[in-house]
């Protein structure tokens, strides 16, 4: 209980930093107090999925980035890169001595493949898809794979399904709702970190749910 608690009270400062982080991008509608809310809660609800330590900390950063890259998205339909870049390259270092300290080492390179297969993917549905999906979205692909592949990189197709699933479904009802129509741009950024969340949480309930027997 006080690792938690010790956690959310990081979350609420880290939240008013998140910020600030925002405001460079675009000027943030929220108040600090709801921003220092959701980071505090994502951070509560990373410490009690992990056991701890490193790991609940490489979490806390993912979704920091998450957070950031959501908000501005949202209200600009642009991923910096600079947050995507940062946040892949201070998760990586965590995620590399988390690994080395809980004695796996073999979860770097899984975070590695994680990685691949995700801007793999993103990058065929870029060309394919003829603008569908933005730069900022096939950049951070990697960042999400990374994280999803250290737990397991068959997590890196599931956040990208969630995130599709999702997009698809808030589409709908928007077009349903005259919303929009089938050439009103939606920011993708916010539903692949959703997915990713999703992920997390309970992707290796999906892995399990259609692995062979």
């Amino acid at each position: 209980m006080p690792a938690l608690l010790t956690t959310i009270l990081v979350g609420l400062i880290v939240g008013s930093f998140l910020t600030s982080v925002i405001d460079r991008g675009v000027k943030a509608s929220e108040s600090v107090l709801v921003i220092r809310c959701i980071t505090a809660t994502l951070f509560a609800v990373m410490a009690i999925h992990f056991d701890g330590g490193i790991t609940v900390a490489a979490f806390c950063v993912l979704m920091s980035g998450l957070l950031v890259l959501t908000l501005i998205d949202l209200r600009t339909h642009r991923l910096p890169r600079e947050v995507t870049y940062v946040v892949m390259g201070i998760g990586a270092v965590l995620l590399s001595v988390a690994a080395i300290v809980d004695d796996q080492p073999r979860r770097i390179y899984m975070a590695a493949l994680g990685a691949v297969i995700s801007v793999s993917v993103m990058s065929v549905l870029y060309l394919l898809g003829r603008g569908g999906l933005g730069d900022g979205d096939v950049r951070m692909s990697p960042l999400l794979g990374m994280y999803l592949g250290w737990l397991n990189p068959g997590l890196a197709l599931v956040g990208l399904l969630y995130g599709f699933i999702l997009a698809a479904l808030v589409s709908a009802m928007l077009m349903i709702f005259g919303r929009a129509n089938r050439r009103t741009a939606i920011a993708f950024g916010p539903f692949l970190a959703i997915g990713t969340l999703a992920a997390i949480l309970h992707g290796q309930v999906l892995i399990e749910m259609v692995r062979p027997s």
